[in-house]
């Protein structure tokens, strides 16, 4: 099957895009047919999505068949390009004319797949609007008229349609749940981070007046803020003067 060419594409775009006439395109006979069919079965897609390409394709292309070979009788130019593209009737004096091939067919649907491609504006946020609209539409209506059904429907419509409401979706889940990673040269280390080198940690214990080795021991405390990690040496830290009185009763 021979495919459509590229060449012929982009002939198409410039006639769609700065809408001269077919006459002044550089088209042959034959691809300024096409276009002609094709743009037609185009605008019949625009006032109905639910066609079928290929069949109306080929409706198309009977009716300006015959269109094109009925001109042709009072028509010497006509006659000559109906010649030039193999349009006639099947024999003479018959009143069938021959159809457009099954290849040609199939060539044309794909030039139709390739104007509605390139000249339909993405409209997903549209169609969502409409839905989120149809929701709200249902609940109210349903609320003022106490159908329940309706609110249901229209409640399921909307938390379909914002996927259960569920904050996965959104990415929260990792956001909350992300860990952090333990070395041995820097106690703790956030995803995506890198482990400091010893030049960096002698300038960070100069800046913060610490040790090399304090800066070694730094972990994270749990409200977020960096401390020195608490002697493990089994020594028991000196109760403060303070917090002993604050727990005294008073007479």
């Amino acid at each position: 099957m021979a495919k459509i060419r590229d060449s012929y594409l982009t002939l198409l775009d410039k006639w769609l895009y700065h809408g001269y006439t077919l006459q002044r395109s550089k088209m042959t006979d034959e691809q300024k047919l096409r276009t002609e069919i094709v743009y037609e079965v185009y605008q019949i897609w625009l006032q109905n999505k639910q066609i079928d390409p290929m069949n109306i394709t080929r409706q198309v292309a009977d009716r300006k068949y015959r269109q094109m070979i009925e001109a042709a009788r009072i028509d010497p130019e006509m006659k000559e390009r109906c010649e030039n593209l193999g349009i006639r009737y099947v024999e003479e004096g018959s009143m069938e004319i021959v159809r457009r091939g099954p290849t040609a067919i199939y060539n044309d649907v794909v030039a139709l797949n390739h104007i509605i491609g390139t000249y339909t504006a993405p409209v997903t946020n549209i169609e969502k609007a409409k839905v989120l609209h149809a929701s709200d539409w249902l609940i109210t209506h349903g609320m003022q008229t106490g159908d329940g059904r309706d609110v249901y429907k229209g409640a399921d419509l909307k938390m379909r349609l914002n996927k259960e409401f569920d904050e996965r979706e959104q990415g929260y889940e990792d956001m909350a749940n992300a860990d952090f990673g333990i070395t041995s040269d820097v106690s703790v280390v956030k995803p995506g981070q890198r482990n400091y080198t010893e030049e960096e940690k002698k300038a960070f214990a100069k800046r913060f007046g610490l040790t090399t080795k304090e800066v070694v021991d730094l972990v994270e405390m749990k409200d977020g803020t960096f401390g020195i990690a608490e002697d493990d040496t089994g020594v028991e830290e000196e109760q403060d003067f303070f917090d002993e009185n604050d727990n005294l009763q008073a007479p």
